[in-house]
Formats: structure tokens, C-alpha cells, sequence
């Protein structure tokens, strides 16, 4: 046996010795003879009290033993920012192209490079791009087009932002502002900087990462040795140099490494001919996590049965003076009593049956709150309950509609009412009615008008006295009929266009026939003209 919180049951070290000694000072100290019947009740319902309080500390300190069955992590998709540094000492040329000595390009460039070879071997992804020198600012948000992307990677440059300084802080904040909240997919920031930073705490920005579940993989760019900067470029790098004086810019790839690891991402060496190779291959693994979804197994949790038990026992150290007070038969003792009542209500089907339960309601409980992605989990775990699947099918349906999921909510949907044969026609009436309206429901935002109007067909059957379900069968009816006459429109005027350019082309004929049939004066004609 496991528990989630083993710290709750040091409250044993404290409970057991009051029992113990209420115990013997009750049975030492009996300043009033009670009636032997009043006796018993009271004992009774104090002894059922304290194994309700025994009961309500094992539950919070949530049990779990036996196996339990796989669980499946949802999740879908995946969000990845670039987050460029675009301070005047990415304008350095330190770095090389793909290994190359003899082909030097700035850090500014060799980032943008492996950015976009990167980009060419991930697909799925949705990027984004936040830029940064002495604030950040997100040039783009989260897009499926990664064309614009690369459109905005080939013009970027160091003259697209303006400021002094380099601040890591603002610009990881920014790249992080693309996330959303509601969005279920892995979130992932792509730092390309050289590590320099002279404002802002960039620990403070990780540490914010690191609480919004947001990894941060760094690319550091740039040479360990570094080279000078220009004077007009020396503000940035220390705040007390002279304008005139030239210093020494180098890669921080401490700094890097470090946000890399705190986040629990990777650090990749910008000046590895293979840089972008390893951030696609990064990015491919994450994707197919994310894409099927990782099973592991996990004892079952057995909370639910004690705080059952412990509602049964409150409720009989209530009831429990009600009741006539009869000796108990030798050779039962109150203990024994306690065990029988555990092993009743731990049988499978009717421990099951409360765990299927309470499963549903943390899951409708999640989906109430917005949290989609993590009301799927408890709906997958009931699905395991023969009395709970087909609503635990109908709540996958309405959290994959709100994930923008049509085609697997639909799915669900038909898994459910597929369900709900086994049971007779009045059974389960309002989820067969659900269920139907809502397929409506993604078929009419879909545009298939006639799948939809059949849904809302069956959803009146289930129950013809819903009104928004006639309303939207007649606006389905209505779209399928406007869809019709514009179908109708279409094929005739396409027909008249056809039947002009019949009467065109039968008119030129006419014409080339007349013009072929008129009198052509001869030429060097010299007989009589009669």
C-alpha cells in the first residue's frame, strides 16, 4: 500500500494515544452508574465515531494499492517560439556556417539559419517569434503558416528593434506570452542569444517558465574567445566604458546551458555543424510524444471507499443510540463488527460503481473549470466502468469539440449512442438526446446541413420537447434548401452560358455561309457584260 500524502498519518501518533487513553479513563473513572442499555448505546456510538475519524485521515492521506490499468496522458500538438536576440553584439561575426571556418557569419545569421533549417524538417508545429534587445516584444503569434515565419526570419536583422542593453528577462516573458492557457499542446521557447545579458534577472523569467510547465531550449551562439566590439556598440556591453573604448564580447554559454537545465530542455552549441539537426530531431521527438500520448501504469486510488466508510460510520455513531441496546454475542467484538463492515462495502461492483462516480465528477468538475485537456484523463479512466462508459464517451465528445477536435468528438459521440443500445428505449433518454444534438451541433458548423438535420431528427425522438432542438432542425432545413437553389442558380447559369456560346458560334457560321455566298467581281474579265 502507497499514499499520496504519507505526511498526513503522523496524525496517528496523536490519535491513537487519545483513544487509548479515553479508553482507560473511561472504564476507571465512572463517577455515575448508567443504565446498563444506556451504557452499551453510548459506547457504541463513540466506538463508531472513532473509526469514522481513523477513516477520514487514511482518506486524506489518499491510499492506492493493487494494479490499476494504464492511464493515457493526453495531450495534442505542439508550441514552439523562437525567442531572437537581436541586441548589436549578435551583429558580431563569430560564428560559422555549419562548421565551416572560411565562411563567417554574424550570430544574428548562424542563429536565423538554424532556425529555418529547422523549421524545413518539423511539421505540425505552430511557431511563433518574439524578438528582444532591451525589452522583448512578440513580433508574431502562435500560426500554423510557418511560411510567415521563414518570411519573417529572412528579413529580420538588427536594425528591427531599437535600445541599448540586452535584457534575456523581457525577452523569454514575451516569447512566453504566445502560450495560452486553454491550449493542451507542450509548450516550448527556443532561445537564440549569445547569453549576454545586462538587464533584467533571467532566473526570474525561468523560474515563471518552469511553473507554466514551459521548457526552454537554448542555442548559443557565438565563439568562447569572442572579439571586440565597436565603440559605437560599447554602451551595451558595460554600462561604465567609455563610448571610445572598445571591449570584448563573448558567448555566455554558461548562462545558456543553465536555462536550458533549469526548464528541463537542451542546450545546443551554436557552432555545431549539426546545430539545426539536433534541434529538428528535439522537436520530432517532442511532437510524437505528444501526438500518441504516453501510457503508464499506476496502483489504484481506494480514497473513494474510505470516505464512504467514513460517511456509513458517522452515520451510525448518530443512529447508533436510536436503536435498542442488545449485548453483543460472544465471541464478536466490536472489532471484528468494524471488519465485517469493511469487507461489505469493498466489494468490487459496488466499489466500482462509487469509483466510476466520482470519476465522472472530477472530470465534469475539470471541464466546468475550462480545463479540457485535463478532463479528458478522468473521462478515459471511466471508460474502464461498464455503468459510466457511455457518459464518459459523451464528456471525450464535449471536450474534444472544445479543443477544436470536430471528427473525434463526432466519434465519441456515435461510441456513446452505440453504448446505449444495450439498455432499453426509456433508459438513458437525456444523454440519447444529447448525444444526437450535439453531433447537430459539429455537422451544421462542418456545413453538412443534411447530417446535421438528421441528428436533430434523432434528438427530437429522444425528446420532441425541446425547442432549440426544432429550432436548429429548421435552420438546417433552411440551409439545405438555400444550399439547393444556389446550386440551382448555379446550374442555370451555367446552362445559359452554355447556350449563348451556342448561339455564337451557330451565328459566326451564319455569317461565314452569307459571306461565302456574295457575288465576287471577277478580275480581268473582257467579254460583253450581259
Amino acid at each position: 500500500m502507497t499514499f499520496d500524502y504519507p505526511f498526513v498519518l503522523i496524525a496517528f501518533i496523536i490519535y491513537v494515544p487519545l483513544v487509548i487513553f479515553d479508553i482507560f479513563a473511561s472504564s476507571k473513572n465512572k463517577k455515575y452508574k448508567l443504565p446498563e442499555k444506556l451504557e452499551r448505546k453510548i459506547n457504541s456510538s463513540v466506538f463508531l465515531f472513532r473509526i469514522f475519524i481513523a477513516c477520514v485521515i487514511i482518506a486524506i492521506a489518499c491510499p492506492r494499492w493493487g494494479t490499476g490499468f494504464a492511464v493515457s496522458e493526453y495531450r495534442r500538438g505542439l508550441d514552439a517560439v523562437f525567442a531572437i536576440d537581436v541586441s548589436r553584439s549578435m551583429d558580431i561575426r563569430d560564428a560559422f556556417n555549419s562548421g565551416s571556418k572560411s565562411q563567417e557569419l554574424s550570430r544574428l545569421e548562424r542563429g536565423l539559419s538554424i532556425a529555418k533549417e529547422s523549421m524545413a524538417s518539423v511539421a505540425g508545429i505552430r511557431y511563433a517569434a518574439a524578438i528582444g534587445r532591451s525589452r522583448g516584444l512578440l513580433a508574431l503569434p502562435l500560426t500554423w503558416e510557418s511560411e510567415s515565419i521563414l518570411s519573417f526570419l529572412e528579413a529580420l536583422d538588427g536594425s528591427s528593434m531599437t535600445g541599448r542593453s540586452t535584457n534575456l528577462e523581457s525577452l523569454i516573458d514575451a516569447a512566453a506570452s504566445a502560450f495560452q492557457n486553454s491550449s493542451p499542446a507542450q509548450k516550448i521557447i527556443i532561445l537564440l542569444s549569445d547569453g549576454e545579458s545586462h538587464s533584467g534577472a533571467i532566473k526570474n523569467a525561468l523560474d515563471r517558465c518552469v511553473k507554466e510547465g514551459i521548457i526552454v531550449n537554448t542555442i548559443a551562439l557565438g565563439s568562447d574567445e569572442g572579439r571586440q566590439l565597436s565603440a559605437e556598440a560599447s554602451f551595451e556591453k558595460a554600462s561604465f566604458a567609455e563610448a571610445d573604448s572598445d571591449v570584448i564580447s563573448r558567448r555566455e554559454a554558461f548562462v545558456m546551458r543553465m536555462a536550458a537545465e533549469r526548464t528541463g530542455g537542451i542546450y545546443i552549441d551554436g557552432s555545431n555543424s549539426n546545430a539545426a539537426g539536433i534541434l529538428a530531431s528535439h522537436l520530432l521527438s517532442l511532437v510524437r510524444d505528444t501526438a500518441s500520448g504516453s501510457r503508464r501504469p499506476e496502483p489504484k486510488e481506494k480514497r473513494t471507499l474510505f470516505i464512504i466508510l467514513a460517511i456509513i460510520f458517522y452515520t451510525a455513531s448518530k443512529f447508533a443510540p436510536l436503536f435498542p441496546g442488545k449485548k453483543i454475542p460472544p465471541g464478536i467484538s466490536r472489532a471484528s463488527i468494524a471488519v465485517m463492515v469493511l469487507l461489505l462495502t469493498s466489494c468490487s461492483q459496488s466499489n466500482s460503481f462509487v469509483q466510476s462516480k466520482f470519476l465522472l465528477i472530477e472530470a465534469n468538475y475539470l471541464y466546468s473549470r475550462g480545463k479540457y485537456d485535463e478532463a479528458i484523463i478522468p473521462y478515459l479512466k471511466a471508460l474502464n466502468y461498464k455503468e459510466a462508459a457511455p457518459y464518459a464517451e459523451y464528456g471525450l465528445g464535449l471536450s474534444f469539440y472544445m479543443l477544436d477536435e470536430g471528427n473525434a468528438a463526432l466519434k465519441r459521440y456515435e461510441n456513446s449512442q452505440k453504448m446505449l443500445e444495450a439498455f432499453s428505449a426509456s433508459e438513458h433518454s437525456e444523454l440519447r438526446y444529447r448525444n444526437s444534438y450535439n453531433s447537430g451541433i459539429v455537422f451544421f458548423g462542418e456545413g453538412n446541413f443534411s447530417a446535421a438535420a438528421d441528428a436533430f431528427k434523432d434528438a427530437l425522438r429522444a425528446n420532441p420537447g425541446k425547442i432549440e432542438s426544432k429550432r436548429n432542425l429548421e435552420l438546417s432545413l433552411l440551409s439545405i434548401a438555400n444550399e439547393t437553389a444556389s446550386q440551382n442558380a448555379s446550374k442555370e447559369q451555367q446552362e445559359n452560358k452554355t447556350r449563348d456560346i451556342l448561339f455564337d458560334y451557330i451565328r459566326q457560321k451564319e455569317q461565314q455561309q452569307w459571306k461565302s455566298g456574295e457575288w465576287i467581281p471577277e478580275e480581268k474579265f473582257e467579254g460583253p457584260d450581259y
